[in-house]
């Protein structure tokens, strides 16, 4: 089973998030795309499940396409979204639906989820470095465990893609909950903005530059070269987009694929 049938089956289709059914899928029918470097694991990876997460290779999901490219505009009016993009029929993003927004010095962002729960992962460039250019981040969400989190996608100060890799690992119970009291993830719901996290196998990410595992819910590699280290966390708002846009007149807002080019364009 891939994981686009895992949240199937536990009922998370776009018409709504039913919970976490704490699952953690570790059969892939995919062929290992590369070994990898040292599969070296941080401290913390024995103590989640699978404990045997670093012993997994690296694969990209067939089935959950991370945004490599996106693209945006002042809303969803002029174009057609895909079925797959709609929620309870209608045709635009409708008010009700929750956003994550960013704001920056050149204007805001609105990243919806109704865009997030298919591709999970959007590699952007948004934001000030120190230095004056853009800043890479990423913009993910988790369905299963309703988790957000916006960080910067530097490793030694170079920007790099994070993707998919169709694995999932629950971390510790007690890492999850730190990692939302020190706000670096957040809740989100289908509508409404704000949720509670749950608990259950959360998306495991890679990067291209090291090919680690990273931990969507803590941002933290799990296992490779950047094992232990820690992205730092974009300040970011959970909100609904007809909120967002009325705070935010001049807003940019992502816009679905094809406009938006994923990692299989």
């Amino acid at each position: 089973m891939d994981r686009r049938s895992l949240l199937s089956a536990l009922g998370l289709g776009m018409s709504g998030f039913a919970g976490c059914g704490g699952a953690v899928d570790s059969e892939q029918s995919e062929t290992p795309t590369d070994d990898g470097p040292d599969r070296n694991a941080s401290a913390m990876a024995e103590y989640g499940i699978p404990s045997t997460i670093c012993e997994e290779e690296i694969r990209a999901d067939p089935g959950i396409a991370a945004i490599t490219d996106p693209a945006f505009g002042p809303d969803w009016d002029e174009i057609t979204p895909a079925p797959e993009y709609r929620f309870d029929d209608a045709t635009t993003l409708s008010a009700e639906q929750t956003v994550i927004g960013l704001e920056g010095p050149d204007g805001t962002r609105a990243y919806p989820l109704a865009v997030l729960y298919i591709h999970e992962i959007v590699n952007d460039a948004f934001g000030r470095t120190d230095s004056g250019e853009r800043r890479p981040v990423i913009v993910t969400y988790c369905p299963i465990c309703r988790s957000g989190l916006v960080a910067d996608r530097r490793l030694d100060g170079e920007p790099t893609t994070f993707l998919v890799s169709g694995l999932l690992w629950q971390p510790e119970s007690i890492r999850q909950a730190a990692s939302e009291r020190d706000n670096r993830t957040f809740g989100a719901g289908r509508t409404g903005g704000e949720t509670d996290l749950a608990r259950g196998g959360n998306l495991v990410m890679y990067d291209e530059a090291t090919l680690s595992y990273w931990s969507q819910i803590l941002g933290e590699a799990i296992c490779g070269p950047e094992a232990g280290d820690r992205l730092p966390i974009v300040s970011s708002t959970v909100t609904t987009w007809g909120e967002w846009r009325s705070e935010h007149p001049g807003t940019d807002v992502l816009l679905p694929p094809p406009h938006s080019e994923t990692v299989d364009s």
